[in-house]
């Protein structure tokens, strides 16, 4: 393939319907009913947290976010990474590798200590996520081999527990289809 110029930047509010087309064709229109998305809903990601990985004429080609979530009773503070998302057409160039290293890097930079996601293990492995059943972290309703966490604070999952939106509410509602993601 050949290499595709692109820039990985701090996603803005003029983003959103490319972001948007974006993750439809990545994931279908049925994406939210996904058992993540229950987490995202009344809540915003985190602004510092979300970017995008655009060519030079502004055209977005991927997309990366962080929401804000609880875990456990205490409860401990973490980040639910998603959805990120490449152009299908645009898949396997480090478009998503690029867009992982910057979030993760800020989210480090930024004092944030632990972040979950439902993905493949494969794939997220290298980044250092690892099944956040090690760290007695569960998502109701997740299969548990698609839940991984990444400590990046030592001990920052605590006691683990379960997942819950920031919204309110013991854990999130779950999606209307049952879905699982």
């Amino acid at each position: 393939m050949v290499p595709v110029a692109y820039a990985v930047r701090s996603e803005v509010p003029e983003d959103d319907a490319a972001i948007e087309g974006v993750l439809d064709r990545a994931f279908g229109p049925d994406r939210h009913a996904k058992r993540s998305y229950a987490y995202r809903q009344g809540v915003a990601p985190v602004p510092e947290l979300s970017f995008v990985a655009d060519r030079p004429d502004g055209s977005v080609l991927g997309t990366i976010r962080f929401w804000p979530v609880l875990v456990g009773e205490a409860p401990v503070p973490a980040l639910l990474l998603g959805p990120i998302a490449v152009e299908p057409a645009l898949s396997r160039l480090g478009i998503g590798k690029a867009l992982m290293r910057k979030g993760l890097f800020e989210a480090e930079r930024q004092g944030h200590g632990l972040v979950v996601l439902v993905g493949d293990r494969l794939y997220y492995e290298p980044f250092g996520f690892q099944p956040a059943s090690r760290f007695g972290l569960v998502m109701p309703g997740e299969r548990p081999h698609r839940l991984l966490a990444l400590e990046l604070a030592e001990g920052a999952a605590g006691d683990g527990g379960t997942l819950r939106s920031v919204a309110g509410g013991s854990d999130a509602a779950s999606p209307q289809t049952g879905r699982e993601t």
